[in-house]
């Protein structure tokens, strides 16, 4: 039987007392982090063109600190519902202690806003979620449709393990010249999370799509803060 999630958000400003912030930036490699996706059918992955990976950020960084590498997630959403995401496991943490945590996250996106486009807007019905939860957050197969494995909610909204933190629609990229540009996603909300019999819990982010046609993005830092209660 599957330990129960304990997973909730508190509206409250981040108090740092004992916390630990961890910078997650890309210069050398993945950092530990993994890309996944889920709400497509099994065998869809490349009709659904699904890829992640590491690569040169197309728009150089330079503040706060230089940033040229950074993850991508990029696929064709004909389901009406694809999320891509990706998530790491955080180690060494108490066993069964609850933690309070935040995360913020540095993207590139190439869409404007007010667009249109098949399902929904190309910006504003792309979704982008951060999450934690005590289980591996992972794509499983139910009568031939993969789902993820913990509550993500559903497109705009968040779920006992997810929050909605913003769109990809960026309202500085010229709609005529589309360069991707950072956007930074730093919500006050917080989690609390409690990790398990090993000292473990995972947190994971990305966009939960209602728009039926390609999506690339570009994730290039993301600041986690964590904090036993």
């Amino acid at each position: 039987m599957k330990k129960r999630i304990s997973l909730y958000l508190l509206f409250l400003l981040l108090p740092c007392k004992f916390c630990l912030a961890i910078d997650f930036t890309f210069s050398s490699d993945t950092a530990g982090w993994e890309g996944d996706f889920s709400d497509y059918p099994v065998g869809g992955e490349s009709f659904y063109e699904l890829a992640w990976g590491w690569e040169n950020l197309p728009t150089k960084l330079t503040e706060p600190e230089s940033l040229e590498k950074g993850l991508f997630l990029s696929g064709n959403n004909h389901s009406d519902d694809l999320f891509m995401f990706v998530r790491r496991k955080m180690e060494n943490l108490k066993p069964d202690t609850e933690y309070l945590l935040n995360l913020s996250v540095l993207i590139e996106s190439n869409i404007p806003t007010d667009t249109f486009g098949v399902g929904g807007s190309e910006g504003e019905s792309v979704y982008l979620k951060i999450g934690a939860s005590t289980e591996k957050p992972e794509k499983i197969a139910v009568h031939g449709f993969y789902q993820l494995s913990v509550d993500k909610g559903d497109q705009s909204e968040g779920g006992k393990n997810s929050l909605v933190v913003g769109t990809l629609a960026h309202e500085e990229v010229d709609p005529h010249h589309r360069l991707y540009l950072p956007k930074l996603y730093a919500p006050k909300n917080l989690f609390v999370v409690k990790s398990n019999s090993q000292g473990e819990i995972w947190i994971f982010l990305g966009t939960d799509s209602g728009y039926e046609s390609r999506t690339k993005f570009y994730i290039a830092q993301v600041t986690l803060q964590i904090e036993p209660l």
